[in-house]
Formats: structure tokens, C-alpha cells, sequence
């Protein structure tokens, strides 16, 4: 029987999955696209719609749900970081994380061109810019987190308002949806390294 101290914590295992899961999908989703793709002209979303994507967008959709039940995991772990000075300034973190991982999964469900489909991408972007803050404001001066990897969240909270702003504004800029999502996916990635050094 393997001790407790010798397994993976639960924010580890699922920081991973999620990148895997997420990248992968996207990759496998991507590939079957008809024509030329780019995401410098198409949106993360254009991959789950079957009128765009008829032979790859079960990929990108079932991707967004199982990236999203490991992220919710990886929330799950982040209990472990409490330490009795920021335990609530942590919850709020981790309460955002878990709207954030629903809205992945509802992306799986509700792909583009559903009536509720921007309504959840949004949710998904202002969950994770207030993941990221919270998470990071509690875990601040705690050694085992970097300020390096605080400077880096806040970067990334920064590209996610950024990329709010251009599509309010432009409405074609899809890189800056790229750039927000998967820097935060690396996010996702450092703090569950950082995870497992505690």
C-alpha cells in the first residue's frame, strides 16, 4: 500500500491532466479541421462547432469537459495550501477555479452558435482572471508559491482583460483568446509543479 506522503497531491495530478487533456483534444481537434486554421484567424471555439468542424469537433467539446472535471480537481487539491493566515482569500480563489472548470465543461456542451454559449465563454474568462488573482493573493508570501509565479499570474490576468477588451472592442483579435487560455493553462501547470514541492 503506497503511504500518503509518497502519492501525487490531488492539485498535481489534476494540473497535469488538464494540460494533457486540453492540448491534446485541441491538437486532435485541430487536425480535422477542414482548410487552413490559424489562431491568429479563428477562435479556440470554431473547433466544436460542427458546421465549422464536422469531423473534429467532438474532440475540442469532449476535451473542454474532461479539462474541465481535471481542473475542478486541481481546485480540489489546492486545500492543501492553506495554512491558517489567507484560508479565505484561498477559498474565494478556489470557488472562482470551480466556476471557471463548470464553464470549461458547459463550453463542451454548449459549443458556438448556442444561444448560451458567450454568456459561459465570458464566465470562463472573468473566473479564471479572479482565480488567478485570488489564488495568488493568498498565496503571496508563501515561499513554497514564488513571487515569480505571482508576477507571472498577474501577466496573465493582464493578456485575459486584454483579450476581453479587444473582442468588446474589435471582435476579430482570436490570438489574444489564445494567448489567455493557455497561459493560464501554464499557470495551471506551475502551481501544480509547485504543488508538489510543498
Amino acid at each position: 500500500m503506497v503511504r500518503e506522503s509518497e502519492s501525487l497531491p490531488l492539485a498535481t495530478v489534476g494540473g497535469i491532466l488538464v494540460i494533457l487533456i486540453f492540448c491534446s483534444f485541441t491538437l486532435a481537434s485541430a487536425a480535422q479541421y477542414p482548410g487552413a486554421f490559424s489562431p491568429m484567424d479563428n477562435w479556440l471555439s470554431d473547433l466544436g462547432t460542427a458546421l465549422k468542424n464536422p469531423a473534429g469537433d467532438v474532440y475540442f467539446n469532449v476535451g473542454s469537459i474532461l479539462g474541465g472535471i481535471a481542473l475542478l480537481f486541481t481546485v480540489i487539491g489546492l486545500g492543501i495550501w492553506k495554512d491558517g493566515k489567507n484560508d479565505r482569500l484561498l477559498l474565494a480563489g478556489r470557488a472562482c477555479g470551480a466556476i471557471c472548470a463548470l464553464a470549461l465543461m458547459l463550453i463542451g456542451v454548449f459549443h458556438e452558435g448556442t444561444s448560451y454559449h458567450s454568456m459561459i465563454a465570458f464566465t470562463f474568462f472573468a473566473m479564471l482572471a479572479l482565480f488567478l488573482a485570488l489564488t495568488s493573493a493568498a498565496l503571496w508570501k508563501n515561499p513554497a508559491y514564488g513571487r515569480w509565479l505571482g508576477y507571472y499570474s498577474a501577466l496573465v490576468i493582464i493578456l485575459d482583460i486584454w483579450f476581453v477588451i479587444t473582442f468588446i472592442i474589435y471582435e476579430h483579435a482570436p490570438i489574444w483568446e489564445w494567448i489567455a487560455v493557455f497561459g493560464g493553462l501554464l499557470w495551471v501547470g506551475l502551481l501544480a509543479y509547485r504543488t508538489l514541492r510543498l
